[in-house]
């Protein structure tokens, strides 16, 4: 399998009311990361443990459904991330291992004014689709809409 060199492409549509309506249940309190700042306002968090709240448990039929597009490959990495209203993840790289092909992003909750930047180009995710992503390229997320973004994440390896 060739590593992706893109930026943003669409996988497959894929469903995700199980995992919206589970995510959605949990208190942002509760997510190890999350912290308030001075203003009041939580911040953006990343969880990747997968016993938490049985994050592994409940991702895995959604990771066993995309994988079958990546014959030979394997899943690693499962993250959940958040973005709250007003915030942004600040343009970054992700340095990979040779294994890497790429990572799947899933979308779980979102709204139309939050982008997904990739080397200078925005993308509108939408919950309901999967996306194959280059986060070798420089990336970022900005959030100006009113709700939170939480996306589901895996890096697919050789």
């Amino acid at each position: 399998m060739m590593r992706f060199s893109g930026s943003v492409e669409p996988l497959a549509d894929i469903y995700v009311g199980a995992l919206v309506e589970w995510i959605t249940s949990i208190p942002f309190e509760d997510w190890h990361q999350q912290h308030r700042l001075a203003d009041g306002q939580l911040r953006p968090a990343m969880m990747t443990d997968p016993a938490w709240h049985d994050f592994g448990a409940m991702v895995a039929p959604v990771v066993d459904a995309l994988m079958g597009r990546f014959p030979g490959c394997k899943p690693d990495q499962p993250m959940l991330s958040v973005v709250m209203p007003g915030h942004a993840i600040e343009p970054h790289t992700d340095s990979q291992p040779s294994s890497w092909i790429c990572r799947v992003h899933v979308p779980l909750t979102s709204n139309p004014e939050s982008r997904f930047v990739v080397g200078g180009e925005a993308h509108q995710m939408e919950p309901g689709r999967a996306y194959k992503v280059n986060t070798e390229a420089v990336h970022s997320v900005e959030n100006a809409g009113p709700t939170p973004r939480i996306h589901f994440m895996f890096d697919v390896r050789q």
